[in-house]
């Protein structure tokens, strides 16, 4: 194989690589759920167990860590958790 083919085959084997990546990465989806409890510790737990339940329950695998945002209403927590699933 002469080189010029071979640097040929080496671009067009990259290229489907990044061409598969970039299909891997358009199957992923931004999950997220969320919880209220009276302490921000158990609505944060509430609200990961509720994005992992979602993400399980539509076929895919999480990705990374979870996101948790948390505001008070009144004397209660509202935590929502985000988290990115492929499949």
């Amino acid at each position: 194989m002469t080189l010029r083919k071979s640097i040929a085959v080496s671009f067009a084997f990259g290229l489907g690589m990044s061409l598969a990546g970039a299909a891997q990465a358009a199957d992923c989806v931004r999950a997220g759920a969320g919880a209220v409890a009276i302490t921000k510790d158990i609505a944060t737990a509430l609200a990961k167990e509720a994005v992992y339940q979602t993400i399980s329950l539509d076929g895919r695998k999480a990705k990374g860590s979870a996101d948790v945002s948390c505001k008070y209403v009144g004397v209660l927590t509202d935590c929502t958790a985000r988290q990115a699933a492929c499949k």
